[in-house]
C-alpha cells in the first residue's frame, strides 16, 4: 500500500481533528488520489489547446488566484499543455504571464537569429531562396523532413521554462500533480505522458503534423493531442479531480464565404475533428463541473504575435463564472500556505564537474567541444546553457539538441545529446528563378544541390551543384577541413558553366554571345570567425566565347586563363535577402599569368560592401563596388558588367560591359505589409539613389573615339520583399544616360555581372 499525504490547504481546514484522521490509502501502482476525507472537492484544471489562443489560460489562472481557489491536478493539451506544464512546476500566474508575453515567437517558431549562430561556411553555402526545404537522399530514394518548421528554438525554450522540473521524472511528485496528451501516431490513440523529461511531455503535446517533427519513443511516435483529446476532461478525472474546471477557447464562427475552395476545406477538416473529441469532453461535464468559455474574437491558433491579447480575454471569461468558482475558494491564509508550498523557482545555478557529447553517429564530439562556448569547470545558469543549446542546433547537422544535468547536484556532468538529422548525411536542396524586364531581359534558372555531410572525423563535406537556365552552372567540390575545429582547409574543385549573354553598343542590344568555362580551382582557405572566411587558391580553365546571334563585338575566342585567385568574405547579416540589419562585405582577385599556365596575361580586383540599418520597422540599405584591371590587358570576355536591379537599375543585365568602376547607392525601404510577420515576411517600398563612374567601356573597342568614362546617376522606385512564394521585387529604374528599365524578379536572381550579384551578396 502506497501512503499519500495530504495536501497542506485540507491540512489547514482540518487542523483541530487530525488526531482521530486515518491515513488515505490508494491501490498498488494508480495514480488516482482518494478525496473521500476532504469537506473540499478536489480540484483538477483542464487547458484546452489552441496554439496562440492558449495565452487566455494564464488570464484564468491569474483570476483563479486573485479568487483564492488552489488546483489539485492539471490535465493539458498543446498549448493547454506548455501552460499547465509551468503551472504544475510550481510558476505562478504573473511569472508565467512574464514568460507568455515575453516569448520572441519570431525567433521560436520563425527562426530569427539563426543566421547569427551560423558558421561562415553556412552562409557561403547561399540560401535557397524559392523555398526552405530540404531533403535527404538515401537508398536512391528522396525523403522529406518529418516537420516544416525547425523545432531546436521550441525545445530549448520549454527546457528553460521548466528547467529545475526537468530534473523530476514522476509528474506526480511534482508541486501540482500534472498530464499532457499526446497522440501516438501509430495507433491513432491518445498517450497520456505522466513520467519522463517534463519538456518533452509538453514537445510531444504541441507538435503539430506536418509542421514540426513528432518525438519518438521506443514505443510511440507522438504528435499533437489535440486530434484525440484537444480538452482531456477524463484525464483530469483520473488523475485527481471531483470537481473539472475546464477553459474552453472559442474562436468566432467561420463564415460561409471561407469554406469555398479546395485548400480552406483542407484545412478546416482538420479543425472539424478537433471540435468532435472537444464536444464528447464538454458533454460529460456535470452539474458540479466549471466550463469556462473564453471567447478569442479573430485571434486564431497561428496568431503568435498576438498572445499578449489573449490573456485579458482568458480574465474577463474566468471574471464572469466568478459565482461558480467562488465555492472552491479557501480562506486567505490557507491559500497562501498552499501557494507557499508549490511554488518553485526553475532557474539552475551550479558549477559544471564536466561536459559531455553523446548518442551522435557521424559528428565528431570533438568538432562541438571546439566551438562551445560552456567548458568543464564552468559556473554556469539556465540562460548560459540554453544560449550554448542556440548555439549547438545552429549548425546544419542537427535537428534538435537537448541536454541533460547528471551525477552529483552539486558539480553536475553536463550531457549534450544533439539528434542528427533522421534524414542525412546526404541532403538536397532546390530552387527556381525568374526575371523579366519590358526592355527584353527574360531569365529563369532551376537549381539544385546535393551535400554529402561528415565524409570523415574532420567533417569533409561533397559539394554538387546544377543550375539550368540564364546561367548554367555545374559545378563538384570537396571541402576538407585541416583541423577538427575547422579553422584550416582545402576544397579543390571542378566547374562547368555556360551563359547567353547579350552584347550592348551605346545602350543598343546588338548582339548574343555564349560563353563557356570547363576548368577547376583548389582553395585553400582559414574560417576567421562565423562571419569572416579568406582563400587563396588557383585557378585553370577553359574559356569559349562564340557569337549566336547579331553582330561580332567582342572577338569569338577560345583560350586557357590559369592563375592565383584570393577571395575574402565577411556576412553578419540577418538574412540573405532583404536584410534588416548587418553588413556583408567581399573582395576577389585574380592574377592570370602565362607563367602559371595562362595564354594571356592579366589580373582583376573587384570589392563590394553592403550595410543593412533598420529604422523603426522600416530599413536603410547602402551599397558600395568598385572594380579594375590594375592597368592589365584583360579580355573584353572577362570584362564587368554593370547593369539589372542588382548592381545599377535603370540598365538591362549586362547592359555596361567595361574595365574599371564604382557605384555608391542608398535606398529607404518602408514596411508597408506584414504578410508573415513570426516568419518575417512582408512588403516594402523602396527608393534607391545611385551613383558611379565607368571606365574602359566596350564600345572603345569597337570605336576608339567613343568616351569611355562617364559619370552616371540613377534612381529607382520599387517593390520588395520576402513573400511565401520566395523573394519578389518589382521596380522601375532611370539613369543619367536616358535609359531605363521596368523589372520583375522572383525567387532566385538572376544575374551575375559585379561582385554585389554574386557569392556573398547572393
Amino acid at each position: 500500500m502506497s501512503r499519500v499525504s495530504l495536501r497542506p490547504h485540507v491540512a489547514a481546514a482540518l487542523a483541530g481533528c487530525l488526531l482521530t484522521c486515518s491515513a488515505i490509502a490508494a491501490d498498488p501502482g494508480a495514480t488516482e488520489v482518494s478525496a473521500a476525507t476532504s469537506p473540499r472537492p478536489r480540484v483538477g484544471l483542464v487547458l484546452a489547446g489552441g496554439g496562440a489562443k492558449g495565452g487566455a489560460h494564464v488570464g484564468v489562472l491569474k483570476v483563479l488566484e486573485d479568487m483564492h481557489v488552489p488546483i489539485d491536478c492539471i490535465a493539458g493539451t498543446s498549448m493547454g499543455a506548455l501552460v499547465g506544464g509551468g503551472y504544475a512546476s510550481g510558476i505562478p500566474a504573473d511569472g508565467l504571464e512574464t514568460f507568455v508575453v515575453g516569448i520572441d515567437w519570431k525567433t521560436v517558431v520563425g527562426g530569427a537569429g539563426q543566421r547569427d549562430l551560423q558558421t561562415i561556411e553556412q552562409k557561403r553555402a547561399g540560401a535557397t531562396y524559392s523555398n526552405d526545404i530540404e531533403m535527404g537522399l538515401r537508398d536512391k530514394r528522396v525523403i522529406l523532413p518529418a516537420g516544416i518548421l525547425n523545432t531546436s528554438n521550441i525545445e530549448d525554450l520549454l527546457r528553460s521554462y521548466v528547467a529545475a522540473s526537468r530534473l523530476q521524472g514522476d509528474f506526480d511528485k511534482l508541486p501540482i500533480p500534472y498530464r499532457a496528451v499526446a497522440t501516438d501516431m501509430i495507433s491513432g490513440k491518445m498517450v497520456v505522458l505522466k513520467d519522463g523529461d517534463l519538456a518533452t511531455a509538453m514537445r510531444a503535446s504541441m507538435a503539430i503534423p506536418g509542421a514540426f517533427a513528432p518525438v519518438m519513443t521506443e514505443q510511440y511516435i507522438l504528435s499533437d493531442g489535440g486530434m484525440v483529446r484537444n480538452i482531456p476532461v477524463d484525464v483530469a478525472r483520473n488523475l485527481c479531480a471531483d470537481v473539472v474546471i475546464v477553459v474552453n477557447l472559442v474562436e468566432q464562427e467561420l463564415q460561409r464565404e471561407k469554406l469555398q475552395t479546395a485548400t480552406q476545406l483542407i484545412l478546416r477538416s482538420s479543425d472539424v475533428g478537433i471540435m468532435a473529441n472537444e464536444n464528447l469532453q464538454l458533454e460529460s461535464l456535470t452539474d458540479r463541473d466549471i466550463r469556462i468559455d473564453v471567447i478569442m474574437g479573430d485571434i486564431t491558433t497561428t496568431d503568435f504575435e498576438r498572445v499578449p491579447e489573449t490573456i485579458p480575454l482568458g480574465e474577463k471569461a474566468a471574471r464572469e463564472m466568478a459565482a461558480n468558482l467562488a465555492p472552491l475558494a479557501v480562506p486567505e491564509a490557507e491559500y497562501h500556505t498552499w501557494r507557499a508550498s508549490v511554488t518553485a523557482g526553475q532557474n539552475i545555478e551550479t558549477r559544471l564537474a564536466d561536459v559531455q557529447y553523446k548518442g551522435m553517429e557521424r559528428v565528431n564530439p570533438e568538432y562541438l567541444a571546439g566551438r562551445a562556448q560552456v567548458k568543464s569547470g564552468d559556473k554556469v545558469d539556465t540562460a548560459t546553457i540554453s544560449a550554448e543549446a542556440q548555439r549547438m542546433s545552429a549548425l546544419p547537422e542537427f535537428e534538435s539538441v537537448e541536454y541533460r544535468l547528471t551525477g552529483d547536484p552539486g558539480g553536475p556532468t553536463l550531457e549534450w545529446w544533439p539528434q542528427e538529422k533522421t534524414y542525412g548525411p546526404n541532403y538536397l536542396k532546390f530552387d527556381l528563378g525568374l526575371y523579366g524586364s519590358e526592355g527584353g531581359d527574360l531569365g529563369f534558372v532551376v537549381y539544385a544541390k546535393h551535400t554529402r555531410t561528415w565524409v570523415n572525423s574532420l567533417g569533409a563535406e561533397w559539394r554538387n551543384e546544377v543550375q539550368l537556365g540564364y546561367f548554367n552552372n555545374l559545378s563538384t567540390s570537396f571541402y576538407q577541413p585541416l583541423d577538427v575545429n575547422q579553422r584550416f582547409f582545402v576544397e579543390p574543385k571542378a566547374i562547368f558553366t555556360r551563359s547567353w549573354e547579350d552584347v550592348f553598343y551605346d545602350n543598343e542590344r546588338l548582339a548574343t554571345y555564349k560563353f563557356s568555362d570547363l576548368g577547376g580551382t583548389v582553395d585553400l582557405g582559414a574560417n576567421l570567425s562565423d562571419n569572416a572566411q579568406v582563400r587563396l587558391g588557383y585557378l585553370y580553365t577553359r574559356r569559349k566565347a562564340t557569337v549566336e546571334t547579331g553582330s561580332q563585338i567582342l572577338p569569338e575566342d577560345e583560350r586557357v586563363d590559369a592563375g592565383l585567385t584570393m577571395s575574402a568574405t565577411f556576412d553578419s547579416r540577418d538574412t540573405p535577402f532583404n536584410p534588416t540589419r548587418g553588413i556583408a562585405a567581399a573582395m576577389e582577385y585574380a592574377y592570370v599569368d602565362e607563367s602559371l599556365g595562362a595564354e594571356l596575361d592579366w589580373e582583376r580586383l573587384e570589392l563590394g560592401i553592403g550595410m543593412a540599418v533598420p529604422v523603426r520597422n522600416d530599413v536603410v540599405w547602402m551599397t558600395l563596388a568598385g572594380g579594375t584591371d590594375l592597368d592589365s590587358e584583360i579580355p573584353p570576355d572577362r570584362y564587368f558588367m554593370l547593369g539589372g536591379p542588382g548592381s545599377f537599375p535603370g540598365f538591362e543585365l549586362g547592359e555596361l560591359r567595361l574595365t574599371d568602376y564604382w557605384t555608391a547607392s542608398g535606398s529607404y525601404l518602408w514596411k508597408f505589409k506584414d504578410l508573415m510577420s513570426i516568419r518575417g515576411q512582408a512588403l516594402y517600398a523602396g527608393v534607391r539613389l545611385e551613383a558611379g563612374q565607368v571606365f574602359g567601356r566596350l564600345e572603345q573597342l569597337v570605336s576608339p573615339a567613343f568616351d569611355d568614362s562617364e559619370m552616371i546617376y540613377g534612381g529607382s522606385v520599387y517593390m520588395t520583399g520576402r513573400t511565401q512564394a520566395g523573394p519578389l521585387t518589382l521596380g522601375v529604374g532611370m539613369t543619367s544616360t536616358d535609359s531605363w528599365s521596368l523589372w520583375i524578379a522572383v525567387g532566385r536572381p538572376i544575374g551575375h555581372g559585379t561582385i554585389l550579384e554574386r557569392g556573398i551578396f547572393r
